[in-house]
């Protein structure tokens, strides 16, 4: 059910962004960019985010797993949802379109964005508080152009500008399937190609997304031997499962790290918290999404 804290949460959440906009929910001064300029921390969160639609409680006995939920009020929701935890990135999966999530970013106080097109019809995006330099979509080694069997949903490149140089960051949400490999394996192999330069010169990056295997597939190995650390089995608190979010029960949502970055890790964990889970005991509750996002916060 909801509690009063609930309420509470939601509508100073709402009186801030509508009197004094995001960037009050962040701070001026936010816990990463404190007044003598120098950053502290730095916050990263992956979401795959079912085209901002929302997700039902499945004990709902209505038909639809989606509710009918204006869009304008959908994209204030996960603005103010994500803007609680004063994320420096955030990327999507299954995202909405690029308006869409240009509207996301300005409410959240991310004032720079990129997006990448789908194979088919599930997007990707990167927010950033920080600039973004340069961004491919679907950069390949081993074609010319994106075949037809291979990056489906989407996988993409970012280069931003922080306060300690530059870091990349590889979004990806990989083919579906459960236990079988078939289709990502190939997804893997050209993403490292592409990544082994980065990997190779010891820069930093980021790989995040839905990569939609399990800690004990064979994909998750080949990441550990390529010499990317997962930031939840290095610092994870909490239980570690992504999906569904009214009852989670699987592991295939990842924020990967490595060069400079990765020895300057904190923390990593997901947020089956907020709005971002269905209540339990509410068979007519929602989740902003079927997925729950994952966040892992560096140190500067």
């Amino acid at each position: 059910m909801t509690t009063r804290r609930d309420v509470l949460k939601a509508g100073s959440a709402l009186a801030l962004a509508g009197t004094l906009g995001a960037e009050a929910i962040l701070g001026a001064q936010s816990e990463s960019t404190p007044s003598n300029g120098q950053s502290r921390r730095f916050r990263t969160i992956t979401y795959n985010v079912l085209a901002c639609m929302g997700y039902r409680n499945k004990k709902d006995d209505r038909r639809s797993y989606r509710p009918a939920i204006p869009r304008e009020q959908m994209t204030t929701r996960f603005a103010l949802e994500l803007a609680l935890y004063q994320p420096d990135i955030v990327s999507f999966q299954e995202s909405p379109g690029e308006r869409v999530v240009a509207e996301i970013a300005e409410k959240a106080g991310l004032r720079h964005h990129c997006f990448f097109p789908s194979g088919q019809a599930w997007p990707g995006a990167v927010m950033s508080r920080y600039r973004i330099v340069e961004f491919t979509n679907c950069p390949l080694k081993s074609f010319k152009e994106r075949p037809a069997e291979l990056f489906t949903r989407h996988w993409g490149r970012a280069v931003l500008e922080t306060p300690t140089g530059e870091l990349t960051v590889y979004s990806a949400h990989l083919f579906p399937g459960g236990s079988n490999p078939g289709r990502r394996e190939p997804e893997v192999s050209e993403m490292l190609k592409v990544m082994a330069s980065d990997i190779e010169a010891n820069r930093s990056i980021l790989l995040q997304g839905d990569l939609n295997h399990r800690p004990d597939g064979p994909e998750y190995k080949r990441w550990v031997e390529a010499g990317l650390v997962d930031t939840f089995a290095a610092k994870g608190v909490g239980q570690p499962h992504t999906i569904p979010s009214d009852n989670v029960q699987a592991r295939i949502d990842y924020i990967w790290a490595h060069g400079p970055i990765a020895g300057r890790l904190r923390e990593c964990r997901v947020l089956y918290e907020g709005a971002f889970r269905t209540n339990p005991d509410d068979p007519g509750s929602i989740a902003l999404s079927d997925h729950v996002p994952v966040m892992t916060t560096f140190e500067w």
